[in-house]
């Protein structure tokens, strides 16, 4: 069986927990190293007399999927699947091109998906693992000069694998936006990094009921505690007090901006903005002979305002 010969499709579901049927349509995005595993504790039973075990009893079905996607968009004022499919499912909602977090339930907005991955057998057949009723988390990476990408996980009921037909869905083309060109500010002060990870930090749980076959009707997202870490050129105290900042807790804004396409030399630009970020870790690094202050950012509620520690806007170029 060769590991690369899969595919993983995804799609938002229209009752929690019921799965969807997938079509390549639902695949249509780009997809790096895609697995489902289940996670299934076994209840182990003691023979009497001796050391002899009974048959283990399976206990809940649990999966989980993971896999990478890049920061691919074209610049316009469509947002990337990537971003419509998988963002609403760890909790993210859309709100014209500007996704925020909420503090809710999954329904109207929040949304859980049925996600699978159609594996090659190496015979010819194709094996179809799946999870529905799925939320996840995930870690936005943004390293230097270099595409950047989200590495996704999320928890679902896992589902009885069965024997279907590959699908062959149509690719999206736009290339990765490079962490070059852009911007990196704590307090309006430049950071020179080598690369950032923003964190959103959401709690999974599953949601048991004995009616369910799995044993659980859904992921659901319990809190969320989104966190950024990144390994500035250490500063001068005059230019910026990291120490001080960080035994204060001195909440101050964190922009971090992508600039748009390849050849688009408007203002296209993907932005992730957190209004108050405190500092929870500051140690002394070093990076080729110069000292850092690696960094790691807690992201925290907006003053009075809820749902607003952080953002992730799109901004369209001018002549889009």
């Amino acid at each position: 069986m060769l590991r690369r010969k899969r595919v993983l499709a995804a799609k938002i579901e229209t009752a929690i927990g019921t799965a969807e049927v997938l079509a390549a349509g639902d695949a249509a995005m780009n997809i790096y190293n895609p697995i489902i595993q289940a996670g299934i504790p076994m209840e182990a039973r003691q023979g009497q007399g001796g050391f002899g075990m009974f048959s283990s009893v399976p206990g809940g079905r649990v999966g989980t999927a993971t896999f990478r996607t890049y920061l691919e968009w074209d610049g316009t004022a469509t947002e990337p699947a990537w971003a419509d499919t998988f963002l609403p499912a760890c909790g993210w909602v859309k709100s014209g091109q500007v996704f925020t977090p909420r503090t809710e339930a999954p329904g109207t907005n929040v949304k859980t998906l049925t996600i699978g991955v159609y594996q090659d057998n190496g015979d010819g057949s194709t094996i179809f693992k799946s999870i529905i009723g799925a939320m996840g988390t995930a870690a936005i990476n943004l390293p230097t000069g270099r595409p950047g990408f989200i590495d996704w996980t999320f928890t679902g009921c896992w589902q009885p694998p069965t024997a279907v037909t590959m699908i062959a869905p149509t690719y999206p083309t736009p290339l990765p936006l490079r962490f070059a060109g852009g911007l990196a500010e704590w307090n309006d002060v430049n950071l020179c990094i080598e690369s950032a990870v923003i964190n959103l930090g959401n709690t999974v749980i599953m949601r048991e009921c004995p009616t369910k076959v799995s044993g659980y009707i859904s992921a659901w997202i319990t809190d969320r505690v989104p966190t950024i870490t990144l390994n500035p050129e250490a500063s001068t105290i005059a230019a910026q007090d990291r120490w001080a900042a960080w035994i204060a807790q001195t909440e101050q804004a964190i922009e971090l901006d992508v600039a748009g396409p390849v050849g688009v030399v408007s203002n296209a630009v993907l932005s992730f903005d957190a209004p108050k970020a405190s500092i929870l870790n500051n140690q002394e690094g070093e990076r080729n002979g110069i000292v850092t202050d690696d960094l790691e950012l807690q992201c925290n509620k907006n003053g009075a305002t809820h749902d607003q520690e952080l953002s992730i806007t799109f901004t369209e170029k001018a002549d889009a």
